[in-house]
């Protein structure tokens, strides 16, 4: 069924939190509208129903507010995580540096280097938002940084079962070393985890408004339909409702 937009599908979808958030606030202002209704409102249709639609409002504040919540709180993490990898790259050659300059084996030596590239990488991995980023975006992002963390525990491990390494400079220590992956996989853990949330919380909402059966934009459709045909004495709420603007919002627009 089309929407408000006919030229836009409902496979589309948005990177406008802001065209998101207003759908959520007009369907609260359309239910309103119908309840004002009263026993004028008497659809036929079972998913046109008040109790069938507030469940669905209640679920898009749901979303809303967990969104508007945790998103901050995400990107505190992520700030936090950024700090503390920065140096990754740099640690990991000085302390690949140290093990070469000792009489560990040639061969440990070539797999301590291996290890040690993975760790520092290529480009620098740009974090993402979870409330607008592809899901697979997002999952590649943190695979990356859970990665050279996974990583970085194994090279430690590999460097403590070498007795020869042992440095002088404290941040290379083992200990330090060991410190340092876990403050790591702490933030990373945390970051993950609002992540997630944020996911759902998108998914949730995205259901209810665009791809559920039904769906939000859907149901203001038919809504409309059903006031038209009840004629002249609905011919206010009529008005009202179709003055809230519901629209598919286009994801590859960037």
């Amino acid at each position: 069924m089309a929407a408000t937009d006919p030229t836009t599908t409902k496979n589309k979808r948005s990177v406008s939190e802001t065209g998101h958030n207003k759908n959520v606030a007009n369907f609260g202002t359309a239910y309103q509208i119908l309840e004002e209704m009263g026993p004028l409102y008497q659809p036929s249709n079972p998913n046109l129903f008040l109790d069938k639609l507030n469940p669905v409002k209640t679920v898009l504040e749901g979303a809303i507010t967990e969104m508007n919540t945790d998103q901050p709180i995400y990107k505190n993490f992520v700030a936090e995580r950024e700090v503390t990898i920065a140096p990754l790259g740099k640690l990991m050659t000085r302390a690949l540096n140290s093990a070469l300059s000792t009489t560990i084996s040639a061969k440990d030596k070539q797999n301590l280097t291996s290890m040690a590239k993975k760790i520092r990488g290529g480009e620098r991995i740009k974090p993402l938002d979870p409330a607008k980023a592809p899901e697979n975006a997002i999952s590649t992002s943190q695979m990356s940084y859970d990665s050279r963390i996974a990583n970085l525990d194994a090279f430690i491990s590999q460097l403590e079962s070498h007795p020869e390494y042992s440095p002088n400079e404290e941040d290379i220590k083992i200990a330090a070393l060991r410190q340092y992956h876990q403050t790591l996989k702490a933030q990373s853990s945390k970051v993950n985890a609002s992540g997630n949330r944020l996911i759902t919380a998108r998914k949730n909402r995205n259901e209810a408004l665009y791809f559920g059966s039904p769906n939000v934009m859907e149901l203001m459709e038919d809504v409309k339909s059903y006031l038209k045909s009840i004629g002249e004495p609905a011919k206010p709420y009529y008005k009202a409702l179709v003055k809230l603007q519901f629209r598919y919002i286009n994801e590859t627009k960037k």
